[in-house]
C-alpha cells in the first residue's frame, strides 16, 4: 500500500469490515449488526474519501448484463437441483408452488435492496472505488474485493444460528463466497452498475435458502443431506460456481472492461 494515504487504503477499509462485523455482533449479541456495519462503512468511505457515482457504481446498467446476471443464477440452482433429483434425494412431500413463488419474489426483492447498501454497496461500492482510486488494475480489483468478501463470511457460519455449519464446512463456505464474490465483480465490472450485481445477490439469496435452505434447515426441495447437491453448502454447487466463474472472467475479460 505504499503511496496510499491511510484514510483511503483498501486494506484499512477491508480489515474494519472483515474484523469489526464479528466483534460488533458477538459484543451485542445483536446478528443485525453483522451486516449493518458495512452500511455504516460503505457512507463512510463514501463521504470521507469523496468517491464518485462512478467509482461506487451509481448507475442503472445495461439489459445484457441484467440476463447474465438471472442467467447465472438460473444455470447453478438449475443444475444443482437437476443433480439432486437424478440423485432420487429430492423429497416434495408438501411442496407448494404458490408458497415457492411467493418467497422468492419477496425475499430477491427484500434482499436485493438491502445487499445493495450493505454487501455489495461496501465491497463492489465503496471498496470497489477505493481500490480503482488507488490504482488498483480491473482484474486487481476484482481479486481483492472478493477475497475481502469471503473473509467477510469466515465468522457467519461459526456465530450464526440461521447458517450455522460444522467447522469443517467452514473452509469451502469461505471458498463458495469468495468465488461468488468474483462473479458478482466481474458483472459489476461488465454494467458498470452497483445495481447488476445487487439484483443477482438478491435472486440467488432468495432462490437458494427457498428450495435448497440455509445452515442446517432444509428448503422446500426437502433435501436432508446438501453435502453435495447444493449451490451453497454442497460439492456441486461449489464446482459449478468455479465453472460459472471462469466462464463470466473469460466473457468479461477484465483487462478491457469498462469500470
Amino acid at each position: 500500500m505504499r503511496g496510499i494515504p491511510l484514510l483511503s487504503s483498501p486494506l484499512v477499509w477491508s480489515v474494519a469490515a472483515v474484523v469489526g462485523s464479528p466483534i460488533l455482533q458477538l459484543a451485542t449479541g445483536q446478528g443485525e449488526l453483522y451486516n449493518f456495519w458495512l452500511a455504516v462503512l460503505m457512507i463512510g468511505a463514501w463521504i470521507a474519501c469523496k468517491l464518485s457515482k462512478a467509482d461506487m457504481g451509481v448507475a442503472l446498467g445495461d439489459g445484457k448484463s441484467y440476463a447474465l446476471a438471472v442467467a447465472y443464477v438460473i444455470g447453478i440452482i438449475g443444475l444443482v437441483a437437476l443433480g439432486a433429483w437424478a440423485a432420487g434425494i429430492i423429497d416434495l412431500t408438501g411442496f407448494s408452488a404458490a408458497t415457492a413463488v411467493r418467497r422468492v419474489v419477496l425475499n430477491a426483492v427484500v434482499t436485493a435492496v438491502l445487499t445493495l447498501i450493505t454487501e455489495d454497496g461496501f465491497f463492489r461500492g465503496a471498496l470497489w472505488g477505493l481500490c480503482a482510486r488507488s490504482g488498483f488494475s480491473p482484474t486487481k480489483t476484482i481479486v481483492w474485493t472478493s477475497i475481502a468478501f469471503g473473509l467477510w463470511h469466515l465468522m457467519v457460519p461459526i456465530i450464526e444460528p440461521d447458517f450455522a455449519q460444522p467447522l469443517s464446512k467452514v473452509p469451502q463456505y469461505v471458498i463458495g463466497s469468495t468465488v461468488f464474490g468474483i462473479a458478482m465483480g466481474l458483472l459489476r465490472l461488465k454494467s458498470g452498475s452497483l445495481l447488476v450485481p445487487s439484483v443477482c445477490h438478491g435472486l440467488w439469496n432468495a432462490t437458494v435458502y427457498t428450495f435448497f435452505g440455509a445452515g442446517e434447515k432444509a428448503g422446500l426441495l426437502g433435501i436432508a443431506d446438501p453435502a453435495i447437491w447444493d449451490p451453497e453448502r454442497g460439492y456441486a454447487g461449489l464446482v459449478l460456481a468455479i465453472v460459472a466463474a471462469a466462464i463470466l472472467w473469460r466473457w468479461v475479460k477484465p483487462a478491457g472492461a469498462r469500470t
